[in-house]
């Protein structure tokens, strides 16, 4: 699938693990910096998708605890999915979430996309 539209097209993307970002410049001129504990706690698998529905289920029990460690916020890897998405490779080897660009664009999180603070991955 190719992406034609500018505002969800990248030119450049850059992680800089040391500032925990990634940031995108798109190719209209805009760029938008994604923290990348945001990005972990947004991974679009099935799997984090499914324990996040699972988690907001559980909130009205207080007393649930876990002894998992947290999941990992520090990106060892990331490749291109087609012209359409970026895959993140996680250290604690988890690389099964697929960013697309145009949900990513969409949940940019500057004060001019979404003056309300950055929302959830907004997947269509």
């Amino acid at each position: 699938m190719l992406t034609t539209n500018p505002e969800t097209r990248p030119q450049d993307i850059t992680i800089d693990r040391t500032a925990g970002v990634m940031k995108i410049l798109w190719l209209d001129g805009h760029t938008s910096e994604f923290p990348l504990r945001w990005l972990r706690a947004n991974c679009p698998c099935a799997t984090c998708r499914e324990e996040r529905r699972a988690a907001a289920l559980a909130v009205a029990d207080p007393l649930r605890l876990t002894a998992a460690p947290p999941p990992s916020t520090e990106v060892m890897g990331a490749e291109f999915v087609g012209q359409y998405a970026i895959r993140l490779t996680w250290s604690d080897g988890h690389a099964t979430g697929i960013f697309p660009f145009a949900a990513l664009r969409a949940s940019c999180p500057c004060p001019a996309c979404n003056p309300e603070g950055a929302p959830p991955l907004v997947m269509d």
